[in-house]
């Protein structure tokens, strides 16, 4: 940098300097603040004609013995306190410092009505607080709990509150160790906006209590996107990591009360910022496909600490993502078990654990889909007719996709040359936005939504007599090679199958797996698990029989054909023997 222009830049701050610090150190005054209701009160509400600035709170006489010195008397209403699922701390009836705040603030006691005076002091405009985010009213349920033992074991139950001994010196706790509206609040001074005891750009005061897991490395610490094109927030400040915690949690009168959420509606708090406008990434048009895990379905479902086997279905954006510990996801190739947008969110293991924080992305789907599984209208029904994705992926089972664990059978011969044998696979590597980085697209990835059934990245067609194309079975050739199944370089009869007969990758295979909880008659190796709206049985058997490598015989009806023991073999690439024949079905 020049001398020059660093003496332009010391000079600009200089002047910056200067032309703040009047408008801050008249804040230090409470003469210069709202708070000052005698008619030189620089805010709306102020008196008619007294000129005294403390009275409205403060006398040396005639007061009712409060301290201190306190000139209002007490509140004589009963608060609706702040109750939540997830709260630790029992706050009750305001006391202390606060229910002094509230004598004003819950709007049933006139400004002017003081105990040294006889007479009510007139007020301009109103004798009791407007309407407006500082009356609080006397429901108190959506506004930060107040008049609880803030304590060492308090902090502990969850480890994501700072001990008393470590809160900043500008964070006071009463006499008696409660934390009241003084915590957070200073009346006298308004040098930070609010009345507060300090900064919160970046969060500051938050978290100078709450110390969230995963909070340091969250994109919503980081993220510096402006919020100038978002509306209906309550945002301070102008940017995503400036606001912070404020971007998504309002401390009075929240629209969603338990969790003080802004918005009451959960997901409307992830979309005023995911909708093209602020956050890169614009999740709302992805709900908006054919195909979606829509939020806007449901209301006052969700319960953050519900049971995982919950009775009451829904989908909600914090059932998969942990706003406080949310990052970006790296641009890494390869196979990660969980993905930086999955951190610090609640799962389910493959053995049926509930898991407070996930591990691997499949153990956050099993939430909703294993023991719970949510049943689906568009399914394909099958002959081994498990729902249960946790069983279905059992490592256990004659056959299954590599989402817990590889598979044992090195005989898949038509994978795609990035894909190994022994490769595993997650959730998303199927089920995924159409649009997004993984189909080779620039939209965000991950099931929220998608233009294909199933919520799928690909196009997979489930229905009987479609001429067989590359995109109409596009997710299956994703992994397996369409040359090497039209080869029938796994099975001699791919070709047949796939271009004659018209029939679905669907008909015989069930793409997650089939659990050994249910036979259904069949051996069900090579993911063989018949959808039962083609196949049909013969003669009460509906089964296909594994004889070796490139082997087996299948038992039943399909596209009018009996196939009675029909028996395949390989020997080599492309050579064939079919052992039996196959006949048309008797017309019934």
């Amino acid at each position: 940098m020049s001398r020059l222009r660093g003496r332009i830049l010391l000079r600009a701050l200089a002047m910056a300097a200067v032309s703040w610090a009047p408008a801050a150190w008249a804040q230090e005054r409470v003469s210069d603040t709202v708070h000052n209701l005698s008619v030189s009160g620089p805010g709306r509400i102020r008196a008619v004609s007294e000129q005294q600035v403390c009275i409205f709170c403060h006398a040396p006489h005639n007061t009712g013995g409060v301290r201190p010195l306190w000139n209002r008397a007490a509140p004589t209403a009963s608060y609706i306190i702040y109750g939540s699922s997830t709260l630790q701390g029992r706050p009750g009836q305001p006391s202390g410092a606060s229910k002094l705040c509230l004598s004003c603030h819950d709007g049933t006691i006139a400004l002017g009505s003081v105990l040294s005076r006889m007479d009510q002091i007139r007020m301009a405009g109103g004798d009791f607080l407007p309407a407006g985010l500082t009356n609080l009213g006397t429901d108190l349920s959506d506004d930060h709990p107040v008049s609880f033992e803030y304590t060492s074991g308090l902090a502990n139950q969850k480890g994501q509150l700072a001990a008393p001994s470590a809160l900043l010196p500008e964070i006071k706790l009463d006499a008696s160790g409660q934390l009241q509206c003084t915590a957070c609040h200073d009346a006298h001074n308004n040098v930070h906006g609010d009345f507060l005891v300090m900064d919160n750009e970046f969060g500051a005061l938050c978290t100078a209590c709450h110390r969230m897991r995963g909070w340091s490395d969250s994109s919503h610490r980081t993220a510096g996107a402006a919020v100038v094109g978002a509306t209906g927030g309550d945002w301070p400040y102008g940017s995503v990591t400036e606001n912070a915690c404020r971007s998504c949690h309002r401390p009075h009168t929240a629209g969603g009360k338990q969790r003080l959420l802004i918005f009451e509606q959960e997901e409307d708090n992830c979309l005023s910022c995911h909708d093209g406008r602020v956050a890169r990434t614009n999740i709302l048009a992805e709900l908006n496909k054919a195909s979606a895990h829509d939020p806007r379905r449901y209301l006052h479902l969700h319960d953050p600490v519900e049971p995982v086997n919950s009775t009451r279905p829904h989908v909600e954006c914090s059932d998969c993502h942990n706003g406080h510990a949310v990052a970006p996801e790296p641009a890494a190739p390869g196979y990660i078990p969980i993905g930086a947008t999955l951190q610090q969110v609640r799962g389910v293991s493959s053995g049926g654990v509930e898991l407070s924080a996930a591990r691997n992305e499949y153990e956050i789907c099993l939430r909703c889909h294993g023991d719970s599984a949510v049943q689906l209208s568009t399914r394909v029904h099958r002959q081994s007719d498990v729902i249960n994705s946790r069983l279905r992926f059992s490592l256990g089972n004659p056959s299954y996709h590599p989402i817990i664990g590889p598979v044992k059978n090195n005989d898949t011969v038509s994978l795609v040359p990035d894909l190994p044998r022994g490769s595993l696979l997650r959730c998303t590597d199927c089920h995924n936005n159409d649009q997004g980085r993984r189909a080779g697209r620039g939209s965000p990835d991950g099931p929220h939504g998608s233009i294909y059934e199933f919520l799928l990245e690909r196009n997979y067609t489930v229905r009987d007599d479609v001429v067989e194309s590359e995109s109409e079975y596009a997710l299956c050739y994703k992994c397996h090679q369409r040359g090497s199944i039209l080869a029938d370089q796994s099975f001699p009869l791919h070709r047949l199958h796939l271009e004659e007969g018209r029939a679905p990758c669907s008909a015989c295979h069930d793409p997650h797996g089939v659990s050994v909880l249910q036979g259904g008659g069949s051996e069900h190796t090579h993911l063989i698990n018949f959808d039962v709206q083609i196949v049909r049985s013969l003669r009460g058997q509906m089964m296909f029989q594994d004889l070796g490598r490139f082997a087996g015989s299948c038992t039943l009806v399909c596209h009018g054909r009996e196939h009675d023991n029909a028996t395949y073999e390989q020997d080599g690439q492309s050579s064939r023997t079919i052992r039996s024949k196959v006949k048309k079905a008797p017309r019934r």
